[in-house]
């Protein structure tokens, strides 16, 4: 048996004339990755949800999007097998559930997040709403918006949970539902505030997803399609990775 770290391991062999030869070599045994948190709660809108925009000729050389929503797809399904396929000796206990709602706005969502709270009783949350509050153009919306993800996410904080917060989609040009890149911006900065206030961990989706927006959004420029879920998946995989592995 090798303990976890560097061992190293000297042999000699002796012939029946006496005769001796020596080697040396080094056994590295690593630790299992384990996280610290096992349960988690995705909070959000269609796009916790895993609502995905499919193409739709209208016949006039037009495309327009029908959304249709894909559980396998959605970013929390993707999550929780990355997650156990890392953590493999966790695997059972690991659970994401997804709390997405389709159409939901943040200003309304608090009475329906305390009750998922109560429910799943998480030890991870993972807050990612205010894509319909956004296009209502006003500050008031916004900060509405915004005031709630941190009354959310100081009630988690207060419940023992670990807070995750992140940043809106970057819009796709062109799309039905194509959110201004302005308004954007500016709630991605108020989640930057609320996640520096509430001592939550930012993940950044706007700025990471940006360079490859046309790659990951579909047609209606505001849903993901199957591979902006995927990726999506991965950079919430990475900040908790980060954040909540055993080291």
């Amino acid at each position: 048996m090798f303990p976890i770290g560097l061992t190293t391991v000297r042999c000699t062999a002796t012939d029946a004339l006496n005769r001796q030869a020596a080697c040396e070599f080094n056994v590295t045994v690593t630790r299992a990755p384990q996280l610290q948190r096992v349960r988690f709660m995705a909070f959000g809108d269609s796009i916790t949800a895993g609502e995905v925009t499919f193409p739709v000729s209208t016949g006039l050389g037009l495309t327009s999007g029908k959304q249709v929503v894909v559980p396998a797809a959605a970013y929390p399904t993707v999550l929780q097998r990355l997650l156990q396929t890392r953590y493999s000796f966790q695997s059972d206990t690991i659970f994401v559930s997804n709390q997405g709602l389709g159409g939901e706005r943040a200003a309304v969502a608090r009475n329906r997040f305390f009750t998922a709270m109560a429910s799943v009783r998480p030890d991870v949350v993972l807050l990612w709403i205010g894509h319909n509050d956004i296009p209502a153009g006003d500050d008031g919306a916004a900060s509405t918006a915004a005031n709630e993800v941190r009354i959310m996410a100081a009630d988690a904080r207060g419940r023992g949970a670990r807070v995750f917060i992140a940043t809106p989609l970057p819009a796709r040009p062109g799309g039905n539902r194509t959110i201004s890149t302005f308004l954007l911006i500016d709630y991605a900065n108020r989640m930057r505030d609320v996640a520096a206030r509430e001592g939550a961990v930012l993940v950044d989706i706007y700025n990471l997803l940006l360079p490859d927006v046309t790659r990951y959004i579909g047609v209606d420029g505001l849903h993901p399609n199957e591979a902006g879920y995927a990726r999506i998946a991965e950079l919430w995989f990475e900040a908790i990775r980060n954040t909540l592995e055993v080291r």
